[in-house]
């Protein structure tokens, strides 16, 4: 699962506390190449302890940008190719994307970690993905592989976002915004008036980020939505950060 419709939060500390962490998850990868050297083997491994600072530098700067500027919002039209400077392609998902959706959901979780809010539950299951209701990819060109998913299931009959999950190197690239609004396009030509997900109120690339897409978050959710929330509880998501339910009407 993702939310990816979100996932584990605390509140958060602030952006310097996260530029902060990165150096100390910098220094301690530091500190580890200069024992390897110490101990020998600092030569051979230096490419590793190289790789090990790009991806946690990079990561690391995801996170803080995340959450001072969160991704904007998206209106519920067809991406042009004024609003980006690449052509991005929204489409059903194939068999063959389903692996891939996988590792983008896991990619896309480590930014929970860095960002110190907690690990989250594992990823959907390729069983999950195959028997969705709604299961739409973004590309960045026609044939690429998958940069971002949607997962949509019915709840009492209703459309309800289950995942969003965009992989870190795509990120802010309005990718998460055009999959909701594809996502919404797609359920008011079911004939569906309103669209729901759960996900955490106040980690700013989730509750806020969908509520400048319109999303309002529900008092009294519906028993089946409540079913939701208890599975959720049993995973431990409300232990890591306030929990949500938000709804969206749609208009025809």
């Amino acid at each position: 699962m993702s939310q990816a419709p979100s996932r584990p939060s605390r509140p958060d500390t602030g952006r310097h506390s996260r530029y902060r962490r990165a150096a100390l998850l910098t220094g301690l990868i530091l500190l580890g190449w200069l024992w390897d050297l110490v101990l020998g083997g600092g030569r051979a491994h230096a490419a590793g302890w190289l790789g090990a600072l790009i991806v946690v530098g990079g990561i690391s700067m995801l996170a803080t940008r995340g959450v001072a500027d969160p991704e904007p919002p998206e209106a519920d039209q067809p991406p042009t190719a004024t609003a980006r400077p690449q052509q991005l392609v929204i489409e059903p998902a194939t068999p063959a994307d389903l692996p891939q959706l996988i590792e983008v959901e896991v990619a896309a979780d480590t930014l929970f970690e860095v960002a110190g809010y907690g690990s989250t539950p594992g990823p959907a299951s390729l069983d999950e993905l195959a028997s969705a209701e709604l299961l739409l990819v973004a590309r960045q060109q026609p044939g690429d592989p998958p940069a971002g998913y949607i997962r949509v299931e019915l709840v009492d009959g209703q459309p309800h976002i289950e995942g969003v999950s965009v992989r870190p190197s795509h990120m802010r690239r309005g990718i998460g915004g055009a999959l909701v609004s594809a996502a919404c396009r797609w359920a008011t030509e079911q004939g569906h008036r309103q669209i729901t997900l759960c996900t955490f109120g106040d980690v700013p690339w989730n509750g806020p980020f969908y509520a400048r897409l319109g999303f309002t978050e529900i008092p009294a959710p519906s028993p089946a939505l409540r079913a939701l929330r208890q599975r959720e509880v049993r995973l431990g998501l409300d232990g890591m950060g306030r929990r949500c339910v938000m709804r969206r009407t749609l208009t025809p």
